[in-house]
């Protein structure tokens, strides 16, 4: 999710598009008379079109690479017709020069032009992308340096497991390894043989958690249990909505499910609010509710 601008940063950023634009016009009129006058002798009256198609072919073919980007549908060669077209508009500028003033000179104008279109279409390329539903975070540089092999591994769940948030890998990586030391407990030093196939499926699939197995909800420093009762409405209601459908209530999807109500909660808490949903009675149901378990 992109962060909104601020009103100091709408100024900045007003104040150097129009720069930009304003530097990429005066690029375009120059490249875009000097072009005319040098085809004049061989298109005649028409010679304003050869600048006019090749600098709007720049932009064109630039914005047709970001809308086909954005409808998944992109073309990796298109990105090739912009940069054709640059060097052919930076040698017909240059073409009549004599001296090197002058071929410098009639190079850099028209580049400006060329910049302007490219760096639109960076920002609009960028802020497309980032409005992607299925656009994956990066993993930060530092982290591949620090720890490559398992940045390398975290990397490879985050795309088998259809991880799109860098923050959720990493409550999902941190949740991993604390199942893993919770099966190392239970089986010992051979738990990948020992431990159930159904274990063994979850945990490749990232859904065994902490709270699947006999592993104690983790307390907060205090010692005391963290309070949950706010949340306790909407726990039953959850409840209720897996299983209506059969599917157990675990940890990390109980988690999910208040987050997606626009309420915040974390992995310690939604263990906490699991264990009262676990041990409490639901309200208004009979007595022989007080025996159901969650799965988790």
């Amino acid at each position: 999710m992109m962060r909104p601008l601020t009103e100091g940063e709408h100024t900045a950023v007003s104040v150097v598009t129009a720069a930009v634009g304003a530097l990429g016009l005066i690029g375009f009129v120059i490249s875009f008379a000097t072009v005319a006058q040098a085809a004049e002798p061989a298109f005649g009256r028409l010679a304003f079109l050869l600048p006019l198609g090749v600098d709007l072919g720049i932009g064109v073919f630039a914005a047709l690479d970001i809308v086909l980007a954005r409808l998944d549908m992109r073309v990796r060669w298109l990105r090739l017709i912009p940069w054709t077209l640059t060097a052919a508009t930076v040698y017909l500028n240059v073409a009549t020069q004599a001296d090197v003033f002058g071929m410098v000179a009639h190079a850099v104008l028209p580049l400006l032009w060329v910049v302007a279109v490219e760096v639109g279409a960076h920002v609009i390329r960028k802020r497309a992308n980032l409005a992607n539903p299925a656009r994956m975070d990066r993993i930060r540089s530092s982290r591949w340096v620090l720890a490559p092999i398992s940045t390398g591994l975290l990397w490879r769940r985050m795309v088998l497991w259809e991880i799109r948030s860098y923050g959720d890998a990493l409550d999902r990586e941190r949740e991993r390894v604390l199942a893993t030391i919770d099966l190392h407990d239970r089986y010992g030093r051979l738990w990948r043989f020992k431990a159930s196939r159904r274990e063994r499926a979850l945990y490749r699939l990232g859904e065994l958690t902490p709270a699947a197995g006999p592993a104690v909800v983790p307390v907060p420093p205090t010692g005391r249990r963290a309070d949950v009762d706010d949340l306790m409405p909407l726990g039953w209601q959850i409840l209720a909505d897996h299983d209506a459908v059969g599917t157990p209530l675990t940890r990390d999807r109980l988690r999910d499910a208040v987050r997606e109500t626009g309420q915040s909660i974390s992995t310690d808490r939604a263990g906490a609010l699991l264990a009262r949903l676990r041990s409490e009675t639901p309200p208004r149901r009979s007595a022989r509710f007080k025996a159901h378990e969650v799965t988790s």
